[in-house]
């Protein structure tokens, strides 16, 4: 009896580590520019976002709250009335080699349903959106060059 479990067990795990279930490290754009063009670029690929920090001495910028449309309904009759909202933060650092941008996604949702109501809680970040924000960094840094 305990071998099918330990084999279901593997292939679980197997499973969800090739569709990507494991906590990945989170996208960064790795340049050899210098810390004050990285910390610019990092700025400037955040517009439309309005920033609700940017401390350049630690090198972490952070966007206020954005509400977007939400991906879930409540209760049985699938009501229109979760929200979500997102920030991004941006943490520039630099080592002997190059200056690195790491991206990250903060997702919470709020829903007026269940035990919880009325308050907001993390959820999965959408990868794909994290990746594309590092990707633009990393675009704008080559295109200056370095």
């Amino acid at each position: 009896m305990k071998r099918p479990f330990f084999i279901y067990l593997v292939v679980f795990c197997v499973a969800c580590g090739l569709a990507g279930c494991l906590s990945s490290s989170p996208p960064s754009a790795r340049s050899a520019c210098s810390f004050e063009q990285v910390w610019d670029t990092a700025i400037a690929s955040l517009e439309g976002s309005q920033l609700e920090s940017a401390d350049k001495t630690n090198g972490r910028i952070e966007t206020a709250w954005l509400e977007i449309p939400s991906q879930s309904h409540a209760g049985i009759l699938e009501r229109d009335v979760n929200r979500e909202r997102v920030k991004y933060i941006v943490e520039v650092q630099r080592d002997a080699a190059a200056t690195t941008a790491t991206v990250q996604q903060r997702h919470e949702q709020w829903t007026p349903m269940g035990v919880r109501m009325r308050q907001w809680q993390a959820i999965p970040a959408d990868s794909s959106e994290e990746m594309t924000l590092g990707n633009k960094i990393a675009r704008r840094l080559k295109e200056k060059g370095c």
